[in-house]
Formats: structure tokens, C-alpha cells, sequence
């Protein structure tokens, strides 16, 4: 068997395994433990992608982009959040009826709220980028020389996960998984450390930007000009 091969079918299996946990996630959208079976589901993913680096593949966790956080992490992650949540929000809202910002921000003292920040932001998304952004993205940069071929690739994957939650076509969260794919490889590209912690910490802040607290930069903005 070629190298080629074996990253081939490697990540075709990644991926086929998180495709049938999406779609059995799906039959329990209703149930009470639905959260709770997330959480499960992704801790489980998470550690499948650990077990294949490190034991079939024989390579550090560091060579899908998990690494300790630095300094320098938070602050790529605060300015890629801010950068993702405007390109997201100002197309939409501008051209479209549609709002992706919650009219008023919900107070940090409500449970629902940081329920969402702690269990989804944390493990759901934590999970899309160590699967996407972390190992198919390192497998695909081995097997295609062209960069946008991988970031075309990356963003069908990601977004057909996306599609066999919903089974709907929704041209919002097309776009959104679009430019997040893009803004995200090429951060990974033009970075040498090469790390998804950035990714993550821009994951969470879109979600908190995105419950209200976004209001703060349009201040910001308005006062400038």
C-alpha cells in the first residue's frame, strides 16, 4: 500500500465515522440528553483523532495543531474572532433581512448562556477544528500540493457535516462555513507555529459576539467615524 493510499483511506474513514455521528446525532435532537450526548459523541471523536496520530500514525499531537497555549495563541484568537464575526455579520446584515446578532446581549449571569459558551463552544467546536482543521487538513496538505484545493476540499467536508444535521440548504451558514474555512487555513498556512488553539479561542468569541456582545464593536466603529 502507498503512502498516498493510506492518507487517503485514513481520513476517508475519519470522516465517514464523524458523517454517521452527525447523522445519529440528528435522531436525537428531541431527546432531554441531547447536550449531554453531544458532549459524549465529541469527547469520543476527540480522542479517536488523538489515538490515530499518535498510534497509527506515530507523529506528536503537535502535527494536527495541538499545542500548549501561549500568549501569542490569545491574541490570534481575539483578532481572528473579532475578523471572522464582522466578515460573518456586516455582508449578512447589510444585503440580507437576516440578523446573526442577538438584539441584546444575554447577562453572563444566566445559566443557559454560559452553558452554551462551557458545553457547545467548548466541546462542539472544539471537536470541528481538531477533526477539520487539525488532522484532514494536515492529511490533505500531504496528498494536494495546491492550497486551494485543500481549502475547497476542507470546506465541502465541513459544510456537507453541516448539511447531514440539517438536511436543508441554507446559503447563510454556506457563507459562513466559506469564509471560516478560508480565513482558518490560510491563518494556518502563514503561521509558522500552526496551532488550532487560536481557532478555537475565535470560535468561542464568535459565539459570545454573537449573543449580544457584538454590540461593543459597532460602538467602537461608529465612534470612529
Amino acid at each position: 500500500m502507498t503512502v498516498k493510499t493510506k492518507l487517503t483511506l485514513q481520513t476517508a474513514f475519519v470522516y465517514l465515522f464523524v458523517l454517521l455521528m452527525s447523522f445519529l446525532l440528528r435522531n436525537y435532537k428531541s431527546n432531554i440528553h441531547y447536550q449531554w450526548i453531544i458532549t459524549f459523541i465529541s469527547i469520543f471523536e476527540i480522542a479517536l483523532i488523538c489515538y490515530i496520530t499518535r498510534k497509527v500514525d506515530g507523529e506528536p499531537l503537535s502535527s494536527i495543531g495541538l499545542r500548549s497555549v501561549s500568549i501569542l495563541d490569545i491574541g490570534h484568537g481575539v483578532v481572528l474572532g473579532v475578523v471572522l464575526y464582522l466578515l460573518y455579520s456586516v455582508p449578512i446584515e447589510l444585503f440580507t433581512n437576516v440578523s446573526v446578532t442577538a438584539d441584546y446581549p444575554l447577562p453572563f449571569s444566566e445559566m443557559p448562556f454560559l452553558y452554551t459558551i462551557l458545553l457547545v463552544s467548548f466541546f462542539n467546536l472544539i471537536t470541528d477544528e481538531v477533526i477539520f482543521r487539525g488532522y484532514i487538513f494536515t492529511k490533505l496538505n500531504q496528498l494536494f500540493l495546491s492550497k486551494w484545493s485543500v481549502i475547497l476540499i476542507n470546506f465541502i467536508l465541513i459544510y456537507s457535516i453541516n448539511l447531514s444535521m440539517t438536511l436543508k440548504f441554507n446559503g447563510v451558514n454556506m457563507y459562513g462555513a466559506f469564509i471560516t474555512t478560508v480565513l482558518y487555513c490560510y491563518y494556518l498556512y502563514y503561521f509558522s507555529r500552526k496551532s488550532i488553539i487560536p481557532l478555537i479561542i475565535a470560535d468561542c468569541l464568535v459565539i459570545i459576539l454573537r449573543a449580544g456582545y457584538g454590540f461593543i464593536i459597532w460602538d467602537a466603529i461608529y465612534r470612529l467615524f
